[in-house]
C-alpha cells in the first residue's frame, strides 16, 4: 500500500474539520468516487470530524463490524448482495479480520477469516472467535491456531427465515442480562437449537415460532426464548437493559414492556411492547444532500430504509451526544442523530439539529448501513458504498433487472467519527488478552461503553472455568462502583455466577442479601429496578425489599416493584397514589397494573374503586383511559359481585359510559353472558340503567358532537329492547352525521332487526357514500340479508360500485355456495360491456409508449382531478405512486373506473329547491350543510335548507367512456407516463421511457 493512501485518514480529518457548505453540487449517482474524493463530499456536525478507517480492497460491501479485546476489527461482508451468487458459483460473502499494525488509525492489513458464506448479517466476539448470523442460522466460528483463519464452526440454532437478503436474522449482541439477542429480520421463522446446551424457556414450544418476535439465548448455555420486538436490521442496548431496534420506517424503536407482561394479558399484543422513541413513518423527516430516490414517491423526504440504530455510549463524541440515538438512512446517504431523554418507562427524542443531518453526503454512492462504537470511544460508520441499495423484490417490475444494481461489488468503506477535541485511546494498542480479574471488574466502571461491555463479556467467558476469582470484586462493584452502569453489570454477572452448575450456595445467598441492600439503598432508581428483577422468589426478604421500592417517589420503580410483589406473592397489594396518577397518562405504566387474577380475586376491582374515589382531584379526562382499561379486566376476571360494586360507584356521565364499555368488552372476551353479569335481583343493575339512560340522551341530542353521539350509541346498543330498536331506526333515517347513522346501523345489525335489509335496500341511493359502504358490510353478515342485496343488484337498484374490492371478494367467496354462485354470475354479466372496450385498447399496449407525449395528455385530460409531478388538482385519488400497478391494471382502472372504487370517490349529486344540480365528492357534512369537492379543486358548500334531494350515484367521479377522449395509441402513451414519470430524468439506467 502506498504511503499516500495510508495518510488518507489524516487528510480527511483535516479536510472535514473545516466548515462545510451546502452549495456543493451533488455528485451523480452513476459514478463511484475514490475514498479521498468521497470524503470531500461529506457535511457533518461542526463539532466532529470524520476519518477513513478501512476501504477497498481490504473491505468490500461491509454490513457489520465489531472490535474484539485485541483491537482487531471484524468486518462482515455481504459481497453477493442483493441476489446472491451467480448460478453455479459459490457464495461470495465473507468475514474479514482487520489489523492496524502501524497504529496510524487506518486498517491496512486484512485476513479472510471465513469465506463462501451465505448472506452473513451480524457478528459478536466470543471466546476468541465470533457468533455469526447467516443462512438462517446462529453459528460460532473460531480460529484455534492463531492465524486469523476460521478452523472451527458450530451451528447453535437454525430455522430463521431466509426469504430475502434484507429480512434475515441479524445483529447477535451480548446484552446486560448475559443473553445474546438476535433481531429476527421481520420474517421470523421457527427456530430450534442444534446444540444440547440450549433448550426452550419454560412454557415455550420447541421448535419456537418467532413471528412478530426477536430471539435471545443464554450466552453460557441454558434456555432460548422469543423476545418482544421485531427488529429488521439493527440492535442497540444501553447500560440498563433498554433495547432499541429499527425497521425501514421506524428509526428507533424502544422495547418498553417485557414478554411476561404481554403474555399474561388478554388485551396486550407484541406490538404494545414497543414504542417509537423517534418520530417514524410519514411524520419522519430526512434531509438528503444528493437526489434521493425512494421506491415510493409518497415516502420522499422520510425514513424508508432506516437501519443500524445505535445508542451511543462512547467518549469520542461531544458530551451532549452521549446516549443520543443515531440511525442510518442509506437511500438518503445520511446518518441522523436524535437527542433522547427518559419519558416514564420509555424515551422521547428530538432532532439534534433542525433540518440538517448529523452526517450526510453529496456522493450518491455513500450507503451507511450500520453503526458501532470502538475502544477509542468513537462512532464507526459502515458504508456499503454502492450505486443501488434495494432488493428487487421490493421494486416495480421495470426496475427488477436494472443494470446498476450490482455496481459497487468491488467497494466498501468504514469511517470513524470523533469530536474535534477527542484524544481517545489508539485502538491498535488495545489488548486485553491477559487482563486479570481485578482489571476486568474495574473496567466495568470505564466511561466508554465498549470497555464496560467487553469487560462483561470477558468475565462471562471465564465463569465456567473460574468464577470464584471474580466474586469478591463483583460484590464490591455492585455497591461501591462509581457509575450506575458498573453496578448493574456487576449484579448481572453475580447472577450468572449463582446459576453455574457448581455454584456455591453461600455465594448465591450472599447475592440475595446484596440485592435486598441495593433495592433499599442504591441512589439510582435504574440500578434498583434491575435489582428488583434479580430478586429470587424464595428470598425471605423479598416482600420487605419490594415494599421499600414501592414506597419511593419514582412511578417506574413503583410499577416494577408492585407487579413483582403481586405476581410473586399471589396476593393483591395497594397501588401508591403517585403510581395510580402516573398511570392515568402513561400507557406503558398502565400495562404494569394489568396483572391476572390472584388468589381468586380481580386485582383491578380495588384499583378502579380507588381511582373513582380520586376522581375529583384527578379529573375525568385524566382518568378515563385508565378507568376503561381497569374496567376491561374487571369484566374479564371479576365476578358479578365485583362488577356490581363498580356499577354502584359509576356515575351517569361520560366516565360511566367508559366504565360500562370496558366491563362489556371484558365480559364478552371472557365468553360470559352480559345480561347475567350485570343482573341485580333478576333485573338489570340500576347503575347500568342510569348510565344507559344518559347515553340515550346524548345519542339523540342534535347539539352534541358526532363523536359524542357515536360514543354514546356504543352503550345504547347494549340494550336490545324494542324501544332501543325504534331509536336506532329513527337515527338511521335522520339527517344526523354519517358517523352517527353508521353506528345506528351497526346497532340494528347486532340486534337482528327483522326489517334490516328492507330499510337499507328500499332506496340505497339516498344514503351518503360512506354510510352505504357501512350498510353493505352489515348486509354481508347474514345469508338472508346477503340474498336480499343480490336481489337489489340484479334489479339495478343497488350498483356494484357500492361494494369495495374486499366486499366484492367476500360476496364471490361466500360460505353459502348458492349465494356465491349467484354473485359470480351477476358480477360477470355486469362487467361484460366494459370488457369489450378494454380488449380493444389492450391490443395497443403491446408496444412501448412515449412518456413525454403521455405527460401532455395527462395535462389535457387528467390534471383537473389528479396531481402528477406537482401539477394538477387533488380531487381524485393519488395515482402518482404506481410502482405496484402493471400497465394492464392501469388500463382497467381508467376504462372501468367503477370496478373497484373507494366510497370516498363516489359521485354525489345534489338538487337544490330552485332546480340547480351540483355534483362532486362529498367531503364534509354537518347538521346544517354539506360540502362537495369538484373538478380543479373547487369546494362548494350547500345549506341543507336549500337541498331538495341528495343522492349517491355509486359511480366514480371519473366517468366511464374515457376511450372517447383519447385513441389507443394515446392511452399507451398516457400509461407510459403514469408508470415512468419518475424515470424521465435518466438517473436510473436501463429503464425504458419511450422518449
Amino acid at each position: 500500500m502506498s504511503h499516500l493512501f495510508r495518510t488518507v485518514p489524516f487528510a480527511v480529518a483535516l479536510l472535514l474539520s473545516q466548515p462545510c457548505f451546502a452549495q456543493q453540487e451533488a455528485v451523480r449517482g452513476n459514478k463511484p468516487l475514490s475514498p479521498e474524493d468521497s470524503a470531500a463530499q461529506f457535511e457533518i456536525h461542526p463539532d466532529v470530524q470524520i476519518q477513513l478507517v478501512a476501504s477497498e480492497p481490504q473491505v468490500i460491501d461491509p454490513v457489520a463490524t465489531a472490535f474484539d479485546e485485541q483491537g482487531r476489527l471484524w468486518v462482515v461482508e455481504m459481497r453477493d448482495y442483493p441476489l446472491g451468487p451467480d448460478e453455479g458459483q459459490p457464495p461470495q460473502s465473507r468475514i474479514q479480520v482487520l489489523r492496524d499494525r502501524d497504529g496510524d488509525g487506518f486498517y491496512e492489513h486484512a485476513t479472510t477469516f471465513a469465506k463462501e458464506l451465505v448472506f452473513p448479517t451480524g457478528i459478536q466476539p466470543w471466546r476468541g472467535g465470533v457468533i455469526v448470523t447467516l443462512a438462517g442460522k446462529v453459528m460460532f466460528m473460531a480460529d484455534t491456531d492463531g492465524d486469523d483463519v476460521c478452523d472451527l464452526q458450530e451451528t447453535w440454532f437454525e430455522g430463521f427465515m431466509q426469504e430475502n437478503t434484507q429480512l434475515r436474522a441479524n445483529h447477535p449482541s451480548l446484552m446486560v442480562n448475559n443473553q445474546i439477542h438476535v433481531s429476527n429480520g421481520l420474517r421470523g421463522g421457527t427456530v430450534q437449537s442444534t446444540d444440547k446446551r440450549w433448550g426452550p424457556a419454560a412454557g415455550q414450544p420447541d421448535p419456537l415460532p418467532l413471528q412478530g418476535k426477536d430471539f435471545a439465548f443464554d450466552a453460557l448455555g441454558g434456555t432460548f426464548t422469543g423476545m418482544p420486538g421485531n427488529g429488521q436490521f439493527g440492535f442497540s442496548e444501553d447500560d440498563f437493559g433498554n433495547i432499541f431496534l429499527c425497521t425501514n420506517r421506524n428509526p428507533c424503536i424502544h422495547v418498553a414492556l417485557t414478554g411476561e407482561i404481554i403474555a399474561s394479558d388478554p388485551w396486550l399484543t407484541p406490538r404494545d411492547a414497543v414504542h417509537d422513541a423517534v418520530i417514524a413513518g410519514e411524520a419522519s423527516r430526512v434531509y438528503s444532500l444528493a437526489q434521493a430516490w425512494t421506491t415510493s414517491n409518497l415516502h420522499a423526504g422520510q425514513f424508508t430504509a432506516a437501519c443500524g440504530v445505535h445508542v451511543f455510549g462512547g467518549t469520542g463524541l461531544p458530551g451532549d451526544m452521549l446516549n443520543n440515538a443515531f440511525t442510518c438512512e442509506p437511500t438518503g446517504y445520511l446518518v441522523q442523530r436524535q437527542v433522547m431523554r427518559p419519558d416514564g418507562l420509555t424515551f422521547a427524542a428530538k432532532r439534534g439539529r433542525e433540518e440538517v443531518e448529523f452526517l450526510a453526503s453529496h456522493d450518491a454512492w455513500f450507503r451507511p448501513v450500520n453503526l458501532n462504537s470502538g475502544p477509542d470511544g468513537a462512532l464507526y460508520v459502515v458504508d456499503m458504498y454502492r450505486a443501488v441499495i434495494e432488493h428487487p423484490q421490493f421494486v416495480p417490475e421495470e426496475l427488477k433487472n436494472r443494470p446498476d444494481q450490482r455496481w459497487g461489488t468491488d467497494r466498501g468503506r468504514i469511517w470513524r467519527v470523533t469530536s474535534k477535541a477527542a484524544n481517545g485511546q489508539n485502538v491498535a494498542s488495545v489488548d486485553w488478552s491477559n487482563a486479570d480479574a481485578a482489571t476486568l471488574v474495574n473496567a466495568l466502571d470505564h466511561p466508554n461503553r465498549w470497555h464496560r461491555r467487553t469487560a462483561q463479556r470477558l468475565i462471562l467467558e471465564q465463569l465456567t472455568s473460574d468464577s470464584s476469582a471474580f466474586v469478591a470484586d463483583l460484590q464490591s462493584a455492585a455497591t461501591a462502583a462509581k457509575t450506575p452502569a458498573a453496578r448493574v453489570r456487576a449484579l448481572w454477572l453475580l447472577d450468572a455466577i449463582s446459576k453455574q452448575a457448581d455454584a456455591d450456595a453461600a455465594a448465591a445467598a450472599e447475592l440475595q442479601d446484596l440485592l435486598v441492600d441495593v433495592v433499599q439503598k442504591d441512589q439510582d432508581v435504574r440500578v434498583r429496578r434491575q435489582a428488583v428483577e434479580l430478586l429470587s422468589a424464595e428470598n425471605p426478604k423479598l416482600s420487605a425489599a419490594l415494599q421499600s421500592a414501592i414506597a419511593t417517589d419514582d412511578p417506574v420503580l413503583q410499577a416494577v416493584a408492585w407487579r413483582r410483589l403481586v405476581m410473586t406473592t399471589a396476593k393483591p397489594a395497594p397501588v401508591p397514589a403517585a403510581l395510580l396518577k402516573a398511570a392515568c397518562s402513561d400507557d406503558l405504566l398502565r400495562a404494569y397494573l394489568m396483572v391476572p387474577a390472584v388468589d381468586g380475586q380481580c386485582v383491578q376491582t380495588a384499583l378502579l374503586l380507588d381511582l373513582l374515589k380520586q376522581r375529583e382531584s384527578l379529573g375525568d379526562q385524566s382518568i378515563d383511559r385508565l378507568a376503561m382499561e381497569l374496567s376491561r379486566r374487571v369484566g374479564f376476571y371479576g365476578s358479578p359481585d365485583e362488577i356490581a360494586k363498580v356499577l354502584d360507584q359509576a356515575g351517569a356521565d361520560r366516565l360511566g359510559m367508559q366504565i360500562v364499555r370496558g366491563l362489556h368488552e371484558g365480559v364478552v372476551r371472557a365468553r360470559r353472558n352480559w345480561s347475567k353479569s350485570i343482573a341485580s335481583d333478576g333485573q338489570l343493575h340500576p347503575g347500568f340503567v342510569r348510565i344507559q339512560a344518559y347515553a340515550k340522551s346524548i345519542a339523540e341530542d342534535d347539539a352534541a358532537t358526532a363523536a359524542a353521539r357515536t360514543d354514546a350509541l356504543s352503550i345504547v346498543r347494549l340494550d336490545r329492547s324494542d324501544e332501543t330498536t325504534k331509536m336506532l331506526v329513527a337515527l338511521f333515517e335522520s339527517d344526523a352525521p354519517t358517523a352517527v347513522r353508521s353506528s345506528a346501523i351497526d346497532g340494528l345489525a347486532a340486534s337482528g332487526d327483522p326489517d334490516f335489509a328492507t330499510r337499507i335496500l328500499s332506496d340505497p341511493g339516498r344514503l351518503p357514500p360512506a354510510l352505504l359502504r357501512t350498510c353493505v358490510s352489515a348486509l354481508l353478515r347474514r345469508a338472508d340479508w346477503t340474498a336480499a342485496m343480490l336481489d337489489s343488484l340484479e334489479a339495478g337498484s343497488l350498483a356494484p360500485a357500492a361494494m369495495d374490492l374486499s366486499q366484492t371478494n367476500r360476496l364471490r367467496n361466500h360460505s353459502n355456495k348458492e349465494l356465491a354462485g349467484r354473485a359470480r354470475k351477476l358480477l360477470a354479466s355486469l362487467s361484460a360491456d366494459r370488457q369489450a372496450v378494454i380488449d380493444r385498447y389492450r391490443k395497443a399496449m403491446a408496444g412501448e409508449g412515449n412518456s413525454n407525449a403521455g405527460k401532455l395528455i395527462f395535462t389535457q385530460q387528467c390534471a383537473a382531478c389528479h396531481v402528477m409531478q406537482g401539477k394538477g388538482h387533488a380531487v381524485g385519488p393519488d395515482i402518482s405512486d404506481s410502482r405496484t400497478k402493471t400497465p394492464e391494471q392501469l388500463l382497467v382502472s381508467i376504462l372501468n373506473p367503477g370496478a373497484a372504487i373507494d366510497a370516498n370517490y363516489f359521485r354525489y349529486t345534489v338538487v337544490t329547491i330552485d332546480g340547480q344540480v351540483q355534483d362532486g365528492l362529498l367531503v364534509e357534512e354537518t347538521a346544517n350543510a354539506i360540502t362537495l369537492k369538484q373538478a380543479e379543486g373547487k369546494m362548494t358548500t350547500i345549506d341543507r335548507e336549500d337541498i331538495d334531494q341528495a343522492r349517491t350515484t355509486s359511480v366514480s367521479l371519473m366517468p366511464e367512456g374515457f376511450e372517447q377522449q383519447i385513441s389507443p395509441e394515446q392511452m399507451r402513451d398516457l400509461i407510459a407516463y403514469i408508470k415512468n414519470w419518475r424515470y424521465l430524468s435518466g438517473t436510473i439506467p436501463g429503464v425504458a421511457t419511450g422518449d
